[in-house]
């Protein structure tokens, strides 16, 4: 007796489940067990797992031969296994399907399958139902069934026809819970969608924010990316690498970073440096010198990106543009120690650099002479022709007097028309002689203001250190006296204190 016929002999088992496991005993015989049974992993399905762990017990051949045992096999799979007529009467319910779908035996078979289907889901699956009708078999199908209490099952099935004359009677349907799979698949998807959504606002907070921000994507440094902020001021198309460790034709080229006056390397770069030492750079003020010789002065910190793992896997760094705040401290350094009608040194800086003067010639056994100019009868020019005139003649004189002189020396106005001039590291006295000679006869020699022509004389007097004093205001107050002295004596000449 074949296997078919002791099947279809055997009055004990009903004709239904004689149908499933008939249809196990073709699928194994024609080595389709695994299309049929496949499961949501695409590994070896229950049934096919429990199969295998009977036939380590038994010889095959009498495991295929014995109907009871395939029934045993497919009421103990973990999967659903049950089959269904055509118009969807469930006929046979092994416990696998009961633990899933939590209907019992009698509660489903002979029932129509509709009570597994949610009610949004009946009519959409109608064009599977309809490639199994036609007798194609449907493998690792995914699809949504409910269970006895209404709650959602996520399936991955295998629906396979049963034919009988060359007509679908009857389809024997494996299904596999994957529940906590989806529920896991889904959780991660929603999981990388917020990041994903982080990642976007975090990048529009960036490019909102009008500081520029560096990020270093590697220890490196070789790729290095900004915000919109920082492509705006660095004079770059969005997306550019804004590396100088990239390679050459990837790298910037149009400008340099200077501190203190020194062009730096690209390993003294504040996001190099955070990113190779994995160190914090705070407060790090440089220049960037830009090929048109526009300059932007930068002040920034940065800070080294560890991976989940701790280590450096780059950096970023923020940075504040403080050209404004350089200009006003210059402006203001400037008002205090520059004149702001003839852009020469104050008072202010007068004494500093006599101090500094005098320092240098007791080191170095020099003279240092100060000359204390006063322009004759300049009175007269302001109330005759005005204050504005006065003040364009004023920066005239002042035009000469940077001419005549040395880049050594120091000129400057107190106020008024009255100037004085540092000239260190003399020789000898005869020295200061010369140059008081050279700027008598060039501030003598006429003036054309507003397309008048002017003629003002200098007087002034002249005292050297350390010959006549010692101390910066001394030697100012003896030069001033000696100027005095040259008025009186007529102007438009030349007195030496204590001559």
């Amino acid at each position: 007796m074949n296997r078919l016929e002791f099947v279809n002999n055997n009055p004990e088992l009903s004709p239904e489940l004689l149908e499933v496991v008939k249809t196990i005993q073709e699928a194994l015989s024609e080595k389709r067990a695994r299309l049929q049974f496949e499961t949501v992993d695409s590994g070896s399905s229950a049934l096919e797992e429990a199969f295998s762990r009977e036939r380590e017990k038994r010889p095959a051949s009498d495991i295929v031969s014995h109907p009871h045992l395939l029934a045993a096999i497919v009421q103990s799979a973990g999967a659903a296994i049950f089959s269904e007529t055509i118009d969807g009467t469930v006929l046979t319910w092994n416990k696998g399907a009961q633990r899933i779908f939590g209907f019992t035996d009698e509660e489903v078979i002979g029932k129509s399958h509709v009570c597994m289907y949610p009610d949004f889901l009946k009519k959409e699956e109608t064009k599977v139902w309809q490639q199994v009708t036609a007798g194609e078999t449907v493998t690792n199908y995914e699809a949504i069934r409910q269970d006895r209490d209404g709650r959602l099952v996520d399936l991955e099935m295998s629906i396979s026809p049963i034919m009988e004359e060359e007509k679908v009677v009857r389809v024997v349907i494996v299904a596999q819970d994957i529940t906590e799979r989806k529920r896991i698949f889904r959780a991660l998807m929603e999981s990388e969608r917020k990041q994903r959504q982080r990642v976007a606002e975090l990048k529009a907070v960036l490019d909102a924010i009008p500081t520029p921000v560096w990020i270093a994507h590697d220890t490196e440094c070789r790729r290095v990316t900004g915000n919109n902020a920082a492509y705006g001021m660095l004079k770059l198309p969005q997306g550019s690498n804004l590396s100088f460790t990239a390679p050459e034709h990837d790298r910037p080229t149009h400008y340099a970073i200077y501190r203190n006056g020194r062009a730096l390397t690209p390993n003294e770069l504040p996001l190099q440096m955070a990113a190779a030492r994995g160190i914090e750079v705070r407060d790090f003020e440089q220049d960037i010198v830009f090929d048109d010789g526009t300059i932007t002065h930068m002040v920034g910190n940065a800070t080294p990106l560890l991976d989940s793992e701790g280590n450096v896997s780059g950096a970023v760094s923020a940075a504040i543009d403080i050209t404004a705040r350089k200009s006003a401290e210059e402006q203001i350094r400037r008002m205090a120690h520059f004149d702001s009608l003839t852009n020469l040194p104050n008072r202010v800086l007068l004494m500093d650099r006599l101090e500094r003067a005098i320092a240098l010639s007791a080191r170095n056994q020099t003279h240092t002479g100060v000359l204390f100019i006063d322009l004759d009868y300049f009175k007269n020019i302001n109330d005759t022709l005005g204050h504005h005139v006065g003040d364009m003649l004023l920066q005239q004189v002042a035009d000469r007097l940077r001419e005549y002189v040395r880049e050594v020396d120091t000129v400057s106005r107190l106020g008024g028309d009255e100037f004085v001039i540092i000239v260190p590291e003399l020789r000898q006295l005869e020295d200061a002689r010369q140059i008081s000679r050279k700027l008598l006869q060039s501030l003598s020699e006429p003036y054309v203001v507003s397309g008048q022509k002017l003629e003002v004389t200098p007087s002034i007097g002249v005292s050297v250190f350390p010959d006549h004093a010692t101390e910066p205001s001394a030697l100012i107050r003896l030069a001033d006296q000696a100027m005095y002295l040259a008025k009186q004596e007529g102007r438009r000449t030349i007195r030496f204190y204590g001559s």
